[in-house]
């Protein structure tokens, strides 16, 4: 076990910032911690740190308990969003820095330092100043300072937030790629999606100074727990219903429930339903999921590599549906608005009815 961490609280005043949160990460896991701004996040990366106190609970790092161990001594790397980069030293005095103040031999510091700057792909750019630099090298090279002791655990804080978005991606797959190769536990805060569905080993979501959920990418997208992670989670749609026996009743249209949800039979629920897991059709023969009822489309529009369609069902005590489908599949069926289609399912997921946080 790399990281553990045993009920962390912090509070300011009256306000808590991070709310008895515990948690246990496994040595070479890259773990994103998913939040909106103010959910508590990059607080809780302070505090493992040890940039901030904690006022009850315990950190402990590769075993050891650090939670009144200073910064220094707790063996962290940490990456700032705004880079913290040493405007008087050159790329290679930078990387190097964490090694000088501990007082490595200088032949040591210099063949780590044109080690991490081959990694990190800026050979032969030890000699410039950080203004030389574009934003995304800046980033590499702070990563390349925090890596440059070879801590146990590193820290990222919103570690391409200043980037564009062509950037960012570039970098997203460099630091996966550095990561992995070095094995080293990684613990990455972000507001973004994307960015925490393709870099994640396992996303833990926190809001209001709570950790809501652990799991994977995959299993929290597709069978999250609460509303609020199924909600945050990319676009979502919600049908109440009710489960009983081995059926989920949605208006007057009658669903297989699925097996994993049979502590909630009796209960009334939400349907979970992903935009991409819906089909259309123009006739009831022609669907190949469950059928959902008929509705009608109301709009259409662009989304990239899909065409976003939105679809009002005949039980109008249901929002209207958004559903994702392929150009060709909108060209096919020929949609427009007031199309008249049949709705049916590919998966859907279970909610209890009141898995507000």
């Amino acid at each position: 076990m790399s990281i553990k961490l045993d009920k962390i609280t912090k509070t300011y005043g009256k306000q808590v910032i991070v709310d008895n949160v515990s948690l246990e990460i496994q040595t070479g896991e890259l773990f994103v911690l998913l939040g909106a701004s103010g959910s508590g996040k990059s607080t809780l990366l302070r505090l493992i740190a040890g940039l901030l106190p904690a006022d009850c609970g315990h950190v402990s790092l590769d075993g050891r308990d650090v939670t009144n161990l200073p910064p220094q001594e707790r063996n962290t790397g940490f990456v700032f969003q705004n880079y913290s980069l040493f405007r008087q030293m050159s790329t290679a005095q930078n990387i190097g820095f964490g090694l000088d103040i501990r007082k490595q031999p200088r032949p040591q510091v210099d063949k780590r330092v044109d080690e991490l700057l081959r990694l990190i792909g800026l050979d032969g750019l030890g000699d410039r100043m950080p203004w030389q630099l574009s934003g995304g090298q800046q980033q590499r090279v702070a990563l390349a300072r925090a890596l440059a002791y070879e801590p146990s655990v590193l820290l990222l804080d919103e570690p391409f937030g200043a980037l564009d978005v062509k950037i960012r991606a570039q970098l997203r797959q460099n630091l996966l790629e550095i990561q992995k190769a070095l094995n080293v536990t990684t613990i990455l805060v972000t507001h973004d999606q994307d960015e925490a569905f393709e870099l994640a080993d396992r996303i833990g979501i926190i809001e209001g100074g709570r950790l809501l959920e652990v799991g994977t990418p995959n299993t929290l997208y597709r069978r999250p727990q609460t509303r609020f992670a199924a909600t945050f989670l990319g676009a979502a749609n919600l049908l109440p219903g009710q489960r009983n026996g081995t059926h989920v009743y949605v208006g007057k249209t009658a669903l297989m429930a699925p097996p994993e949800t049979q502590h909630l039979s009796g209960q009334p629920v939400e349907l979970l339903i992903r935009p991409e897991e819906i089909e259309l059709a123009l006739t009831q023969e022609a669907l190949q999921g469950q059928l959902v009822g008929k509705g009608v489309v109301q709009q259409i529009g662009f989304a990239g590599p899909f065409e976003r369609v939105v679809v009002r069902l005949d039980d109008e005590n249901f929002e209207p549906l958004q559903v994702l489908l392929s150009p060709e599949k909108v060209r096919s069926l020929a949609l427009e608005p007031k199309s008249t289609v049949w709705v049916g399912l590919q998966d859907y997921h279970l909610l209890p009815a009141n898995s507000l946080p």
